[in-house]
């Protein structure tokens, strides 16, 4: 058996080796770049953003970004008791471009599918209520979604850091810049040591409309069960990431300024609750991966 000093240095030595061998992968990634003449353009997509408030400054925001990147549509799911507020919010936007829809009861997952049917476009974006997006970020999450091969795109993060913070919040604020930027690091390496990666995040990701229109797809995305006996609705971007995964759609990961994101996160203890969902998420897809889904790992 080992001794406790062996196993200290097999795990020293397993992490920093891990280190080193993914501080090469990310600096050896490059983003799949933009063709000279794309076959797709950003009237190819429809950007599908589920919400519980249905209106407010931060969904604004995020509306008025993603319009400068001019999709096709914007479509805002939200409950059947916040749609009137939704519709007047698009109302004194003045844009043709943006609609509403709503379920009766908030459900990340059924908000999402209440909108699937209404795309008619080749490529869905998934974006959240709370994150800005960088003028060119469609011509960039696009470019991997030329090749045919390709059922799904992710973008890297950054912190949207609060104006004037107090010290509770730039104690949090830090800890969550921490979080994304472990979060790109990881994904950059895993992309290019094997094609892979963690999860496409939902808080901006494309992916081709027939995929999500599949009745096989819808079916097992709104029914998936936790242990035979909790049917789940968070965790909706690892269900899709390992259903592109298990149908042989090769997944891409786009490292660029460009293709970057920013969103907030909890800067107040709530950031406990958030790490905890995050992890109970992690380990739930790790396990179905491992025991349930094991075409995942081929």
């Amino acid at each position: 058996m080992l001794s406790s000093l062996d196993l200290f240095l097999s795990l020293f030595l397993y992490r920093y080796v891990r280190l080193i061998v993914n501080l090469f992968a990310f600096t050896r990634l490059r983003p799949i770049p933009i063709p000279l003449n794309p076959k797709l353009s950003s009237q190819d997509v429809t950007v599908i953003i589920p919400s519980i408030s249905g209106d407010g400054d931060g969904l604004k925001e995020t509306i008025e970004s993603i319009l400068c990147t001019e999709p096709f549509e914007i479509i805002i799911v939200t409950t059947d008791a916040k749609l009137d507020r939704a519709r007047c919010m698009i109302t004194r936007m003045r844009t043709p471009r943006v609609r509403a829809l709503s379920i009766a009861y908030p459900n990340k997952r059924r908000q999402m599918v209440r909108a699937i049917p209404e795309t008619t476009t080749p490529i869905t974006v998934f974006a959240d209520d709370d994150v800005l997006w960088p003028p060119k970020l469609l011509q960039w999450m696009l470019a991997p979604l030329e090749d045919e091969a390709y059922g799904g795109v992710g973008t890297n993060q950054r912190l949207r850091r609060t104006e004037k913070p107090q010290l509770q919040q730039r104690i949090y604020s830090y800890l969550n810049a921490l979080y994304l930027e472990r979060r790109n690091f990881d994904c950059a390496s895993c992309m290019y040591m094997d094609g892979g990666l963690p999860c496409l995040s939902g808080r901006t990701v494309a992916y081709r409309t027939n995929i999500l229109q599949d009745e096989a797809f819808t079916h097992g995305f709104t029914h998936e069960e936790w242990l035979g006996r909790y049917r789940l609705n968070a965790d909706d971007d690892n269900f899709i990431t390992r259903w592109l995964v298990s149908h042989n759609k090769k997944i891409a990961y786009q490292y660029h300024k460009e293709a970057e994101v920013l969103t907030t996160l909890e800067d107040n203890p709530n950031f406990v609750k958030q790490c905890l969902r995050w992890s109970r998420s992690n380990w739930r897809s790790n396990i179905t991966s491992m025991f349930w889904e094991r075409h995942v790992w081929k």
